[in-house]
């Protein structure tokens, strides 16, 4: 089973990594739904994951997943939740009480090549894991504050020391907001998620 990380949060939220390195047909009734939705076969496979992820975190029940008017993915009984995938990954944080935001990336050194579309000049961060923590906290914040529709000039990464787990601070400018957001870094991807 490639679950990968299935946490429980203090404030009672629950977080799931899953390591995409199955086939997608290896659930059948997942990949019939995702056949008739998707041509692209990384697309079908990301349908597959995130479900078989959501129903591992589920107890082995599969929730619905419907979407708010915003495209702000909750589960049918209510429950909020936030997924991502990135290659070979998906990750999937859950709550009954609070908003949630998650994003998962993984290790490349392109991010330094658009580092200029998301980080703002008083944001100098030059390093590759510190721009990737940057890029995954903010698309974690987006999430969160999804009603707010922000833009990246609209939200500021406070100053940071990269480590391989951590937790930074994201203001949300339109707001007035501040989100906690936690990190973790490994050598296939970069995970940040935020409870509200």
């Amino acid at each position: 089973m490639p679950l990968v990380i299935s946490h429980s949060l203090p404030n009672g939220a629950r977080l799931g990594v899953w390591r995409m390195n199955e086939d997608a047909s290896s659930f059948p009734a997942l990949y019939e739904e995702a056949e008739a939705r998707f041509k692209s076969s990384s697309r079908r496979k990301e349908y597959v994951c995130v479900r078989a992820l959501l129903r591992e975190m589920n107890n082995g029940v599969m929730p619905v997943i419907s979407h708010e008017p915003s495209g702000k993915p909750v589960l049918e009984d209510g429950t909020r939740v936030s997924i991502s995938h990135t290659k070979d990954y998906c990750a999937v944080i859950v709550s009954d009480k609070h908003d949630v935001g998650v994003d998962i990336e993984y290790v490349s050194d392109r991010v330094g090549r658009i580092a200029h579309r998301f980080l703002r000049a008083d944001e100098p961060f030059s390093d590759i894991t510190s721009q990737l923590i940057c890029w995954c906290a903010k698309e974690a914040v987006y999430k969160l504050f999804s009603d707010d529709d922000l833009l990246f000039e609209e939200m500021f990464v406070e100053p940071f020391e990269a480590r391989d787990a951590g937790v930074l601070m994201v203001r949300n400018l339109k707001k007035g907001a501040v989100a906690e957001v936690s990190y973790h870094v490994t050598s296939d991807y970069v995970l940040a998620y935020s409870v509200w």
